[in-house]
């Protein structure tokens, strides 16, 4: 079963867990990609994001959340910085190609004032600050 960088659709990472949960095999694997706090959330990341400090944890709250759930890491994968860079740069960048090779378009303006307020709130608020991680779990 997978479930990366949309925890939120099921109600948050534990909630997944438990719903995802009910479709793995008792020795299957899940495989969660969820955000977590790198360093303590700035007053601008927290504003970017339209976040509060406990929508996230640190990587070590997160390990001990799927735990308590009954999850237990085979694995992980923590996205570095450049990963980061090249998610954000490429659909804030692709939505802005899109706006300038079609001006006509009536979504146009709004989809190239989108991009930037998104790159916005990411380089001046929460670039550093929100990390992300894909968790392999299996049951304890």
């Amino acid at each position: 079963m997978l479930c990366v960088g949309s925890t939120h659709a099921f109600g948050g990472f534990g909630e997944t867990l438990e719903l995802a949960g009910r479709h793995v095999n008792a020795d299957g694997v899940l495989m969660v990609g969820e955000g977590f706090w790198q360093v303590p959330p700035t007053p601008q990341a927290l504003a970017a994001l339209g976040a509060k400090p406990d929508d996230h944890t640190d990587l070590a709250g997160l390990v001990a959340a799927a735990e308590q759930a009954g999850w237990t890491p085979v694995y992980a994968h923590v996205s570095d910085a450049a990963e980061w860079d090249d998610y954000e740069w490429s659909w804030t960048g692709s939505l802005t190609e899109w706006a300038l090779d079609n001006p006509g378009h009536p979504d146009a303006a709004g989809a190239l004032a989108t991009a930037r307020e998104h790159r916005d709130q990411w380089l001046r608020g929460y670039r550093g600050v929100l990390g992300f991680v894909t968790l392999v779990l299996r049951r304890i």
